[in-house]
């Protein structure tokens, strides 16, 4: 009885994994066109802001991730910084715990200085195959993603010692190819829909 209980439940899980490995996107890879509502209502669309800006810096946040919020400040600096080489940021909340209230009430009081995109029941996480907060998809000209991964190997200012979504920025706005094009997340789950 084990037995016949345990495999259906093993080939569901492998399923699962196999169809997220399969429809992850990875650099290279073209990303679909989305729109998203900012916090306020403001609607925000991929193809359009990548015909517009360097490249686009989607990052998928959270209101609570204990490895979100050591970045709440200098992610604002870092932004200001970079949108003047012609970077655009966005943070894209897919935590179906998370409501549009808490996402408003997050980007207000750490005023930042990019919308804060709800993602209602993770489509967009699911179409990329983010999978953790924060982490982080550079997205080029013709949608091409160009890095993926961390903002850094470590959530302390203090003992960062490896700038991964600088360095990958750095040699776009050189016009190079990017060097390290991925990295491994850390930090939450993101809490998708059952």
């Amino acid at each position: 009885m084990l037995k016949k209980t345990i495999f259906p439940l093993f080939s569901l899980i492998l399923a699962v994994a196999f169809t997220m490995s399969t429809f992850a996107k990875n650099p290279g890879d073209k990303a679909d066109d989305f729109t998203l509502d900012n916090w306020d209502g403001t609607k925000y669309n991929l193809n359009e802001t990548v015909a517009k800006s360097k490249a686009i810096v989607i990052m998928f946040w959270s209101t609570e991730c204990p490895n979100v919020q050591p970045y709440n400040d200098r992610i604002g600096e870092f932004a200001k910084e970079y949108s003047g080489k012609g970077f655009t940021f966005w943070a894209i909340n897919s935590n179906n715990t998370e409501s549009l209230d808490d996402v408003a009430a997050h980007a207000k009081k750490n005023d930042y200085p990019f919308p804060v995109l709800k993602d209602k029941n993770n489509v967009i996480a699911d179409m990329l195959g983010a999978t953790k907060t924060p982490e982080v998809y550079v997205i080029g000209k013709d949608n091409i993603i160009l890095y993926h991964g961390r903002i850094s190997n470590n959530r302390n200012k203090s003992e960062e010692t490896s700038f991964d979504l600088k360095n990958a920025l750095d040699e776009i706005s050189a016009d190079k190819e990017v060097t390290l094009k991925e990295t491994k997340s850390f930090g939450c789950t993101i809490k998708r829909i059952n």
